[in-house]
């Protein structure tokens, strides 16, 4: 039996796999999940999309419509929403995703993109809500450390930054504002979680859109932050979970994390191997952590699968019960 109240409305914050991870394990054990998702990817079919259709990128919405969607709706329709189109001597359908192509449809014949996902939310028996952060289109622009910036989640994401240029901030271009209905569910929440994800570019974005922080400074709820478990290469090289708390608050316009949940669990040398390529190792915890929060959960929070490091269902359980 879980702990806690089975009617709090968990709210997660993100995009990427961090989100898609914890909310398809959180929905089987509490039914008012809110999901606010990254709406500034220029990179794939994605930014194709946003390129040629004037479509916010819609693949992480797409991925968190899949998680909450009803289990055996999940389970049978999983490939058709996953679906890639393969390579065929150039086609304009290489790697094009079905789920993607579905709700761009659906946002040209409803007229909004709210409206697209909660029809789609609707087909497939979402438990909850799939809301993007904002309608605004905007781009992602990190700073580095010599102090030039990049502009576009495509371009950051190619890894055009050395050892030397490390990321050091992060804004929109041009500013984005907060989409009504998230501060409505973040003002409500229970709980609101800052989820596991690429830093700069998958959970910053959220915070620094404009009514974000507020909402935050406004909620009733309480502010959790699940850390990565693994850093990565010139973006969070070198972070300890430390680290993550301090660049994270550093966004929130003087809100404080109430709860950090961090991975103490130790990974097998074969797997941290094949991650020395990529420059990435385990987000160490430092002492004076509980110092930064009001509680530090540490807990074994990792899944290997297919070598790749990942959150475990655990992390929705603590989530849950504390």
């Amino acid at each position: 039996m879980e702990k806690g109240n089975i009617n709090e409305k968990i709210a997660l914050v993100g995009g990427g796999s961090g989100v898609y991870q914890i909310a398809r394990a959180l929905k089987f054990i509490r039914p008012n999940i809110v999901t606010v998702q990254t709406v500034f990817d220029s990179g794939g079919h994605s930014g194709a999309l946003r390129d040629e259709r004037g479509m916010l990128p819609p693949g992480d919405i797409r991925r968190a419509i899949l998680a909450l969607a009803d289990e055996h709706v999940e389970r049978n329709l999983r490939k058709i929403l996953s679906y890639r189109f393969p390579a065929k001597n150039g086609s304009s359908l290489d790697d094009v995703n079905m789920g993607n192509l579905l709700l761009t449809a659906l946002t040209e014949i409803t007229g909004t993109l709210p409206q697209a996902i909660n029809e789609m939310c609707m087909w497939y028996g979402v438990k909850g809500k799939v809301l993007p952060v904002s309608l605004d289109d905007a781009h992602i622009k990190v700073q580095l450390s010599d102090g030039s910036f990049i502009l576009g989640e495509k371009y950051i994401d190619t890894r055009s930054i050395n050892d030397d240029r490390t990321i050091v901030g992060v804004s929109l271009e041009p500013d984005a504002h907060l989409y009504v209905e998230v501060y409505d569910e973040l003002l409500t929440a229970d709980k609101i979680v800052l989820c596991p994800g690429d830093l700069y570019t998958s959970l910053l974005p959220n915070l620094i859109v404009k009514g974000f922080a507020d909402a935050l400074k406004e909620s009733r709820g309480e502010l959790m932050y699940v850390t990565n478990i693994m850093t990565k290469k010139s973006e969070t090289g070198g972070f300890t979970a430390n680290d993550f708390v301090k660049t994270v608050e550093k966004y929130l316009d003087g809100k404080k994390i109430d709860t950090v949940i961090v991975n103490d669990s130790e990974i097998s040398k074969d797997i941290l191997d094949s991650y020395k390529e990529q420059k990435s190792e385990p987000v160490s915890i430092n002492g004076d952590l509980a110092k930064l929060v009001k509680r530090v959960i540490r807990a074994d929070l990792v899944d290997i699968g297919g070598g790749i490091v990942r959150h475990n269902d655990r992390t929705a359980s603590l989530i849950a019960e504390l």
